[in-house]
């Protein structure tokens, strides 16, 4: 069994245990639901949410810009989430930016795997 000593004896330092599980964990992480999670604090943008799933797990996950965007458009395509455009912003060179909502479907989804996901922000290991 891989523990805590298994990889003490292989001559790892904790914070380079840390490190491998934590990227481990980016492989797997379920972005979907990260993403739920993180919209039941209420709707926000792509980069506010991978923001605010860092901070719910201190540090521990950060999620990938490449697989946000595309679990967004599944989200809204599955109806948990709903999105739409701000009006056009001088700070994005007049572009508008895309706010996420979660949609009474996607509460009730969020709801059902909480205590699984909050078991999984939990897990921040602090460095040793």
């Amino acid at each position: 069994m891989l523990t805590r000593d298994f990889f003490q004896e292989m001559g790892l330092h904790p914070q380079e245990l840390k490190d491998i599980l934590v990227f481990m964990m980016q492989l797997f992480i379920d972005h979907k639901a990260a993403l739920l999670q993180a919209l039941v604090a209420g709707e926000g943008y792509g980069l506010e949410l991978i923001d605010r799933v860092k901070q719910h797990t201190n540090g521990a996950i950060t999620l990938l810009q490449g697989r946000v965007y595309p679990a967004l458009r599944e989200l809204e395509q599955e109806g948990f989430v709903k999105s739409y455009e701000s009006d056009p912003l001088p700070e994005r060179g007049g572009r508008p930016r895309r706010y996420y909502k979660l949609t009474a479907e996607g509460r009730r989804a969020a709801a059902a795997q909480r205590d699984a996901v909050n078991a999984l922000f939990q897990l921040g290991w602090e460095a040793r």
